[in-house]
């Protein structure tokens, strides 16, 4: 650990430090930020739950509004500037949904999608709204004069290291490069299109949109594949008995024989059990 004296005195080293609002932590990552986001908008929210989200009284568009206006930026305070993994987002957006289930007084036995859940509420997913904060925010570092502390850090690089064994830690400049190729904008010319603040805003605007409908598109067919594949006849074709009609191995259960099924070459050339391979005595 690195030793900082300040006037004669040394600081003492912690393990996560929290400062103007965000949590800086030793191992270089945004777990601890996350969960006191979360925590902070938790609280946040249930906070105004008696007196806003549960009065009868009041319209679910002035709720919706009065979340996007406290916990809403309350989670996604600093947003701009994470290196986001997946599981963090999940995080995020599992919080982001539950307190508009709340708002709208839709339960689970209602069997609602996400995606409907959005469009009721005429919001956005945290993807997206993490997607638009970062490409403007990062637009803004590029007009900034190159003495800029947030401008050199953007296009800095070490001069000294090496690489870990396995796959290494994200860098904001992946998720910045992720975000550009999911907007549909050049990887090559955005710095150009950056300098231009009317221009830059217009295009994350509308490669956003884009983004946004491309994504519940994808969701609604992913959900209709789900749904055919479950009413798939083809599944009520399994041998009786549980057993294995390739190398006599008898399951608990039919989900068990259908899931073992997967591992014979000739179930997986065409990603699953064919109902050729159930007829026949067992090899």
């Amino acid at each position: 650990m690195p030793r900082i004296q300040l006037n004669g005195v040394t600081l003492e080293n912690v393990d996560h430090f929290r400062s103007l609002g965000s949590h800086l932590s030793t191992k270089v990552n945004i777990d601890t930020e996350i969960q006191h986001h979360l925590s902070s908008a938790s609280a946040a929210f249930f906070r105004m739950k008696q007196r806003v989200f549960d009065d009868q009284d009041m319209r679910r568009d002035t709720k919706v509004l009065v979340y996007k206006a406290i916990p809403l930026p309350t989670l996604l305070y600093a947003c701009e500037t994470w290196a986001v993994y997946r599981r963090h987002t999940q995080l995020l957006e599992h919080f982001h949904q539950r307190c508009l289930r709340k708002i709208l007084q839709i339960s689970w036995e209602d069997r609602r999608t996400n995606v409907s859940m959005l469009e009721e509420a005429k919001t956005t997913s945290i993807e997206v709204m993490l997607l638009r904060h970062q490409l403007r925010w990062t637009g803004h570092v590029v007009r900034m004069p190159d003495h800029r502390l947030p401008k050199q850090l953007l296009y800095s690089e070490l001069k000294n290291g090496k690489h870990n064994v396995g796959g290494q830690k994200k860098r904001f400049k992946d998720g910045l490069k992720a975000n550009i190729q999911n907007c549909g904008i050049d990887t090559e010319n955005w710095e150009a299109l950056s300098l231009e603040r009317s221009n830059w805003r217009s295009a994350v605007t509308s490669s956003a949109a884009e983004f946004v409908e491309a994504r519940m598109e994808g969701l609604r067919k992913k959900r209709a594949k789900r749904k055919a594949r479950q009413a798939n006849p083809d599944r009520d074709r399994l041998p009786s008995g549980n057993r294995c009609p390739h190398c006599g191995r008898t399951c608990r259960s039919r989900i068990g024989l259908f899931s073992h099924l997967r591992i014979h070459p000739q179930d997986n050339r065409n990603g699953g059990p064919s109902s050729s391979n159930y007829e026949g005595s067992p090899k």
